[in-house]
């Protein structure tokens, strides 16, 4: 009974908060995100989200039915909505198709913000099939997308309109990178994939993320151990436990704001988790991607930073040899990832700015 009423109350539940929005006098824009997992990266990009869009009532748009449902009573659609943003991480592909159809179907102004194309990481093959975003893209606004990647990717689908405005999250870089912490710091996020993951790695692929971790701390640095995810805790304590520091605090920050409190000290981060590495450019601290899909590269690449990026899907890439390069070059190196990061956020923010004026 309680499983057959649960999509009721949410019905209910999305009911009342869009009328609450109505009642409040904002205009108010859909926005798609995988944000309210309790994933800091996904969370990250919405808070990005409603600090740029300041001024605007920012709703969540993420189940086609309800969203029919609640037009037919004016609280979704044209009649509620001013215009549709699909935002970030990855959503141009099969995942994000219903809700961006949806939305044109009803009338929407539609446009992309930062978003990823291809993979959204785990559970989905790195090569999905975008054929159907071909035509859809084609009735958006404007299409800005995360990196090169993404807009190659669209290129080769005849969508060619899209341009590389960089990730959503980068819009917190910080004006000036944090001083670095003496004795030094250096930040360390791993995840693995499910057991059932039919294109991840094993454990054992981060065997020189250990030796790296191993060496850094006999030089006399401090790791600190950050979990984005819940799914991370597991490989991070099996982690702390090879590296000799199994009682070390696992820090698990709830928003970017407190990750870049953690980080920006730091000298580097070694980072899996695509944010852990988007989070630490906004704070000025170099970090060497250990990418598990196409999107990690995609965002290395958009801010020139492509030499820093190992390939989990590849043997060939030693992490343990980056690892150590990155230490010999991190403080020659945070002036510029700052700075990149920052040039993406004031484009961003143009972006933004000529699109809600239009």
């Amino acid at each position: 009974m309680r499983s057959l009423l649960d999509p009721v109350q949410r019905n209910v539940t999305a009911a009342r908060l869009r009328l609450a929005a109505l009642l409040e006098g904002r205009p108010r824009l859909a926005y798609v995100g995988g944000h309210g997992f309790q994933n800091l990266g996904d969370d990250a990009l919405f808070e990005a989200a409603r600090q740029e869009l300041d001024g605007f009532h920012l709703a969540t748009f993420r189940y086609p039915p309800q969203e029919v449902r609640l037009a037919r009573l004016g609280l979704s659609g044209s009649r509620y909505f001013q215009q549709f943003i699909l935002g970030g991480g990855t959503f141009i592909n099969p995942y994000g198709l219903p809700v961006a159809r949806t939305a044109l179907q009803q009338g929407l102004p539609a446009w992309t913000l930062g978003t990823g194309v291809g993979s959204a990481g785990f559970n989905m093959s790195s090569r999905p099939d975008l054929t159907e975003w071909r035509a859809l893209l084609r009735d958006f606004r404007a299409v800005g997308v995360r990196g090169p990647y993404s807009k190659a990717a669209l290129d080769a689908l005849g969508v060619s309109r899209a341009e590389v405005i960089g990730d959503l999250a980068l819009v917190f870089a910080q004006a000036a990178p944090t001083p670095v912490t003496h004795p030094r710091r250096f930040a360390v996020n791993i995840t693995v994939p499910p057991p059932e993951e039919p294109e991840g790695y094993p454990y054992e692929r981060l065997e020189g993320l250990e030796r790296a971790t191993r060496h850094l701390m006999a030089q006399g640095w401090t790791p600190v151990f950050v979990a984005m995810h819940s799914n991370d805790y597991e490989p991070m304590r099996r982690l702390m436990a090879a590296v000799g520091r199994p009682e070390e605090p696992l820090h698990t920050p709830g928003r970017a704001r407190e990750y870049l409190e953690l980080v920006g000290p730091c000298t580097l981060t070694l980072a899996v988790r695509l944010h852990a590495a988007v989070l630490s450019c906004c704070a000025g601290t170099p970090v060497l991607s250990m990418g598990y899909r196409e999107k990690c590269l995609d965002f290395m690449a958009s801010l020139g930073l492509e030499a820093w990026h190992v390939d989990l899907a590849t043997p060939e890439g030693d992490i343990f040899e980056r690892a150590l390069a990155l230490s010999e070059q991190a403080d020659g190196l945070r002036t510029t990832v700052l700075a990149r990061a920052r040039e993406k956020q004031r484009g961003i923010r143009d972006y933004v700015r000529k699109l809600l004026s239009a």
